[in-house]
């Protein structure tokens, strides 16, 4: 249903409480016409829209409630409550529309990927395709900074490229002509020609779309089981009332008293209080977080969230910044100061994060670089440079390795180790951490005293170390590290197998798993377009802490709807046992149900003030 077919049923519904209550304070006739006039167009929308809705989905929708209150309060003569009814109804749900639809167009309009032409060349011929329409052997033309569209093989340029969103390797990597890049992956710092070897829809970044799609639309069953409930609990409200009609009226000549008492009913049977319990409270915590910074997709994932037991987050861009930073530099026998002068002239020679680290760190400490020459990128992940006239070189595990040198073994280092040789052999290490998120600190035990029973850190990225670290930081029970996108989509499978399970993360290799999840959790709104999509929740800030706002706004709002639950159900089987006695008249039964509603409202108003980060 669009938002404008909800305003125009909202607002035909108070233009017949108008005119019919000005004309019960008044007396005028025209009154009494417009009320009934806009009265019945009411009721034709409404019945529209539940015929509508048993044809399409042959299911019965809160619309029959309304569309019986209306029709027996005209009966009986008491229009003015029927329509209060509908407007009221209206109105709730119009608000929770609008608030929930504002916030799914903020998401969307996150998604920048979603149907972008890639730039090909084909046969001699520059071209613009869909990525589907890419063939084996077309050469895709990616700008610096643009997401790499195709799995294949770059045939021209070199750049530093960023595959944190593919493999959770925090740290661009080098890639020049001859080596292998995987879509989704993005080329920072120049153009690239990747030519593809397979086809567009065969590749890495196609695939995972296709599969996210195809999870998401079998992902609610919590949706169907309420569906159910609510067929039988409409059903039961209308069969009541038509039995209160035929035992105090039908059944012994006096119609009039039984469309009296049946109205009655009806107007205080009508679940608007319940009707709106849950809708007013999602909508109220939905635009109380969105104006911190998160947004959801509607209120049942914030409502799972709050009955969450298993968190899996992970680690690159959710806990980390992704950017390096030097804790220390290690010595096996020179001065740390030499050492790392010689790493600093090393890497002054290049343009990648770590050189970076390695200069700044530097700095700090009052150590400059000096010249270097004949630098030049190894295979793996390594440099090599001529500084004050020795060979060095500063590489990871793999890189060192391939040229013949042999690790020191049992070195305890908090972090990463970019291991620095000179003149062949290995002289020490400069150790790098991905700098943890100030709100990540702790973050495991703020979960657990919200009821979290585990909480698991689940990276890609495969350096053990810095895998641990980061675990023993934010205090999780568990920690995996080097998984592929499989991977954690079968730890996402074995924990919901045992209780609800949010899955937190930000790039490509977190979109699948995110989509399988119970309720999928993105950090941070420049990241993949995928995890976005396939999310439930963003949290647009790179915030860590907001994940324990979220988990508290689903508590809260569990407890809310129980306490609009219990006071509707009271209120109404006070006014059921009270309109079935024939004390409330309809006009009393309409006011009666209204304080209800009112009620539910004011409370689910509460949510829009929420605590976010310790803070009203």
């Amino acid at each position: 249903m669009s938002a404008r077919i909800f305003a125009i049923r909202m607002a035909v519904a108070l233009i017949a409480v108008l005119g019919f209550a000005l004309h019960r304070w008044t007396g005028a006739a025209p009154l009494l016409w417009i009320g009934s006039v806009f009265y019945l167009l009411c009721l034709v929308m409404y019945l529209r829209s539940l015929l509508t809705a048993l044809m399409l989905t042959r299911r019965v929708t809160a619309d029959l409630l309304v569309v019986t209150v209306m029709v027996v309060a005209f009966l009986a003569k008491t229009p003015l409550s029927g329509a209060l009814v509908a407007w009221f109804i209206s109105l709730g749900l119009a608000i929770s529309f609008f608030i929930i639809e504002r916030t799914r167009r903020r998401i969307e309009a996150l998604i920048r990927q979603k149907d972008k032409d890639v730039r090909i060349m084909r046969d001699g011929s520059f071209l613009e395709v869909p990525v589907e329409a890419v063939r084996p052997g077309d050469v895709a033309i990616v700008p610096q900074g643009e997401m790499i569209p195709v799995d294949g093989q770059i045939v021209e340029g070199a750049s530093s490229v960023d595959e944190s969103v593919i493999t959770g390797e925090p740290f661009s990597v080098y890639r020049q002509a001859g080596d292998r890049v995987t879509s989704g992956s993005i080329s920072l710092t120049s153009q690239l020609k990747v030519r593809a070897d397979k086809a567009g829809d065969k590749g890495f970044l196609y695939v995972m779309s296709r599969e996210i799609a195809a999870s998401l639309k079998t992902k609610p069953d919590i949706h169907q089981r309420a569906d159910k409930i609510v067929q039988f609990f409409i059903c039961g409200v209308v069969l009541y009332a038509l039995g209160v009609f035929l035992f105090t009226g039908g059944l012994t000549g006096d119609t009039a008293t039984g469309l009296v008492r049946m109205a009655a009913v009806t107007a205080v049977a009508c679940p608007c209080a319940w009707a709106l319990s849950v809708p007013t409270a999602f909508a109220a915590v939905i635009g109380g977080l969105g104006a911190h910074g998160i947004l959801v997709r509607g209120g049942i994932p914030l409502e799972m969230v709050g009955r969450a037991v298993h968190f899996i987050l992970d680690k690159t861009g959710t806990l980390t910044r992704g950017k390096p930073r030097v804790s220390e530099v290690v010595s096996f026998g020179s001065p740390k100061t030499e050492l790392l002068r010689l790493a600093a002239s090393v890497e002054s020679g290049f343009n990648h994060p770590v050189a970076g680290a390695v200069l700044a760190y530097a700095a700090a400490n009052g150590v400059f670089p000096l010249p270097a020459r004949e630098t030049e990128y190894l295979p793996g992940v390594g440099v090599k440079a001529i500084a004050e006239g020795r060979e060095v070189m500063l590489g990871n595990a793999e890189s060192v390795t391939a040229q013949g040198m042999q690790l020191p073994a049992d070195v305890p280092m908090d972090g990463r180790a970019v291991w620095i040789a000179v003149d062949g052999e290995i002289a020490g290490a400069v150790v790098i951490q991905d700098e943890l998120m100030d709100s990540a600190q702790g973050l495991a035990d703020a979960l657990r005293s919200l009821g979290a029973k585990s909480v698991v850190l689940a990276t890609g990225d495969s350096d053990e170390a810095e895998a641990r670290r980061v675990a023993r930081r934010i205090g999780a029970d568990r920690c995996q590290w080097g998984l592929k996108p499989e991977d954690k989509v079968g730890l996402v499978s074995e924990l919901t197998g045992l209780g609800t399970t949010v899955m937190v993360g930000d790039g490509v290799n977190d979109a699948l798993s995110l989509s399988r999840a119970d309720v999928g959790i993105s950090i941070g709104s420049a990241k993949a377009d995928l995890a976005i999509k396939s999310s439930d929740i963003v949290i647009m800030r790179e915030d860590a802490s907001s994940l324990v706002a979220v988990v508290q706004a689903g508590r809260r709002l569990i407890r809310v709807i129980r306490q609009n639950y219990a006071w509707a159900i009271g209120f109404n089987l006070a006014g059921i046992a009270l309109a079935t006695a024939g004390v409330l008249s309809p006009w009393l039964a309409a006011l009666f149900h209204h304080a209800s509603s009112i009620l539910v409202v004011a409370n689910s108003a509460r949510l829009v003030k929420m605590p976010v980060n310790g803070k009203q």
